[in-house]
């Protein structure tokens, strides 16, 4: 059994000192005490996890106090970015912490945080998947295409090299259907028990692998 921890909560609207105390704190801990991995969220547009707005800011400074421990996003909300910025970001991370993190995408939640996105909320899942496969392009070193407002079409490699050649990566899942993509791209999956039952997850986890298959 591995053990990690994970964010989610971080109460965001009150003013004062040391509000990351506990995250760094908890990070040094389980860096020094053999746990897998601590995840960080990305929240926007609410004090219920309002400490999470950027993963990647989170994580850069997470790297700058542990050693061993896997750094990884739970999650980043892509159809909120251009996968350009994602990638040049996390490729900084990624070498701040000698080559620990990985990622966990996902489709979105709150109608409010979409006024960041090309997408709608509707199309948020169209955002997801369009947008790992640039992701994937990218941190290995291939150019995807951009277009500024005077409709030039520019090639775009981003910078840093990152450290590791294959972006370790997981898809923020709770639908069946999300399961069975997530298993087609081959990707990990992260998700949550709170609201199905055993059997219930049990059901996606069959979905998932036979997918990967």
């Amino acid at each position: 059994m591995e053990f990690s921890l994970f964010y989610f909560d971080g109460e965001g609207a009150t003013p004062g000192t040391g509000k990351y105390q506990l995250l760094l704190d908890s990070a040094r801990f389980a860096d020094q005490n053999g746990f897998t991995a601590i995840w960080t969220p990305e929240r926007h547009f609410h004090a219920f996890g309002g400490l999470y707005p950027n993963p990647s800011v989170i994580t850069a400074a997470l790297a700058m106090v542990t050693e061993r421990i896997q750094l990884r996003a739970g999650s980043v909300v892509l159809p909120l970015h251009d996968p350009v910025r994602v990638v040049e970001e996390w490729a900084v991370v990624d070498h701040l912490s000698q080559g620990r993190i990985a990622l966990a995408f996902a489709s979105g939640w709150t109608m409010d945080e979409f006024v960041l996105s090309r997408f709608s909320h509707e199309r948020r899942r169209d955002g997801l998947w369009s947008g790992i496969e640039q992701v994937q392009r990218l941190w290995q070193g291939q150019v995807v295409e951009r277009q500024d407002v005077t409709g030039r079409v520019v090639s775009v490699r981003t910078y840093p090299i990152p450290l590791q050649f294959k972006l370790p990566l997981w898809i923020a899942a709770q639908s069946q259907s999300t399961f069975q993509k997530a298993g087609e791209i081959g990707a990990n999956v992260l998700t949550s028990v709170l609201n199905d039952s055993v059997e219930e997850v049990d059901h996606k986890i069959q979905a998932y692998r036979q997918s990967l298959e």
